[in-house]
């Protein structure tokens, strides 16, 4: 039963991307700490995991035998119910404060999407008229929550600012002692990344909510999705990718198009599949890099002219969330959804670049990262292009592996993986699952076996 392999496999690599970014987490906290190259390692090869997990149609799946011994399987699905209630504990831990520091702002995203929806609730343009540090200031956070750039008082500054910088250009940028170069101050996103928070901010929600609460909902939906028999497997192993849970309750925005983009992959056979996708693209650029995949599944399935329709229908979606915007200020808009390429980033990340930033390799120059991204990005579309009728799933992973190679590659980018992988894996035909050979196979989940009936 090769499909109980190919969920468990997934559910194994988002275990890895969780301890990953755990290690992740503390070395960037304690850069003498080690492990820089256990993390790339772990990512690289989750990554390869999710990838050999969708290879294949996985047409009839379901009752195929799995060669080998069955004891590796059910150790397998024995640790992954384990890391499932990892998963709850995570989610269940939620509303408690994490630290005697602890903010709903985890990060600069989520800070500026507030504020940025805040302004839209009076009537303003975010991208004209956002001031980070009266931003900062109205949600009792400071420069450690900011994305410094490569100029001004940090122009110098050859790997990453420390705090102390930070803090110290901060406080003279807020007593009005020179001009803020050094922080990202607009949203950098497009439109929908704010836009969908509106409702939540007007009721003085905490919007962290909001992205647990598409998480679950993406998880039900690939689980609906699923084979009726195999529900059990995938919901255990949507929580076994410990990932998911943990760093979306961590504090992640990237929920808000992850949601849409599972919803456009899954039922990309749908004339109605744009609309979502196009959600997906209007809320965040990292959806940008599986449109292309997405459409050569399109083409795959439904034709050329199927998929030049549904690109149109996406393509305008995301013209009119962001009409307004371009309207009253096309510059502003554009110097906001083009930051991460226009302004002067540092290099940061868990992918290649940690091996750089953190792990004693002399750092190259930008170029060097960003010619490794665009040939890894070519070598992921040839191969989608040539595997799209024996392995239709794989852009759901492709799509993502040419920013490991980045410059800037953060560890925000490969946690989701997962759900992408077992959204592709979740309308496979795989068939139903025959319960006494997946009870003698070991097949366990935190739930319940498959039915008999």
């Amino acid at each position: 039963m090769r499909a109980l392999s190919r969920i468990a496999a997934v559910a194994v690599a988002g275990a890895a991307l969780y301890f990953a970014g755990i290690v992740n987490s503390i070395i960037l906290e304690h850069p003498g700490r080690g492990g820089v190259g256990v993390v790339v390692l772990a990512i690289a090869a989750a990554i390869t995991i999710l990838l050999v997990a969708l290879i294949g149609t996985g047409r009839g799946d379901a009752v195929a035998p799995i060669p080998g011994r069955t004891w590796f399987l059910r150790a397998t699905w024995g640790f992954v119910c384990l890391m499932a209630l990892v998963s709850f504990g995570w989610l269940v831990g939620m509303p408690r404060q994490h630290s005697l520091d602890w903010t709903p702002y985890h990060n600069d995203a989520i800070a500026l999407n507030e504020c940025a929806a805040r302004l839209v609730l009076q009537g303003r343009d975010p991208y004209t008229d956002l001031d980070v540090f009266v931003c900062y200031q109205s949600l009792g956070i400071g420069a450690d929550r900011t994305t410094p750039l490569r100029q001004g008082a940090f122009a110098d500054v050859p790997i990453y600012p420390s705090d102390d910088q930070m803090d110290r250009v901060w406080d003279e940028r807020v007593s009005g002692i020179g001009t803020n170069e050094e922080f990202v101050w607009r949203p950098s996103y497009p439109a929908l990344s704010f836009l969908l928070l509106v409702p939540a901010v007007a009721l003085g929600l905490d919007t962290n909510y909001v992205y647990v609460a598409c998480l679950l909902l993406a998880m039900a939906l690939v689980v609906a999705r699923a084979p009726r028999t195999l529900r059990p497997f995938f919901l255990t192993a949507l929580l076994g990718a410990a990932s998911l849970a943990a760093f979306t309750v961590g504090g992640s925005s990237d929920l808000l198009y992850a949601l849409p983009l599972v919803v456009a992959w899954m039922y990309r056979d749908r004339k109605w599949a744009a609309v979502p996708l196009g959600i997906a693209l209007a809320t965040k650029q990292i959806a940008w890099f599986f449109a292309p995949f997405w459409i050569i599944a399109v083409i795959t399935e439904r034709g050329w002219r199927a998929a030049a329709r549904d690109t149109a229908i996406a393509a305008g979606v995301f013209a009119l969330t962001n009409l307004p915007f371009i309207v009253h200020d096309a510059q502003a808009w554009v110097a906001g959804i083009l930051t991460p390429l226009a302004e002067p980033m540092f290099a940061r990340g868990a992918g290649l670049i940690f091996l750089f930033t953190n792990g004693g390799l002399p750092l190259l120059p930008v170029i060097a990262y960003s010619a490794a991204e665009a040939i890894a990005g070519i070598i992921c579309l040839v191969v989608a292009w040539r595997m799209r009728k024996t392995s239709p799933e794989l852009g759901a992973v492709l799509a993502i592996v040419p920013l490991f190679f980045a410059w800037r590659s953060l560890f925000s980018y490969f946690f989701l993986l997962p759900l992408f992988a077992l959204a592709g894996i979740a309308r496979m035909p795989l068939g139903e699952l025959a319960f006494e050979k997946a009870r003698k196979l070991g097949g366990l989940t935190i739930f319940a076996a498959p039915s008999r009936s």
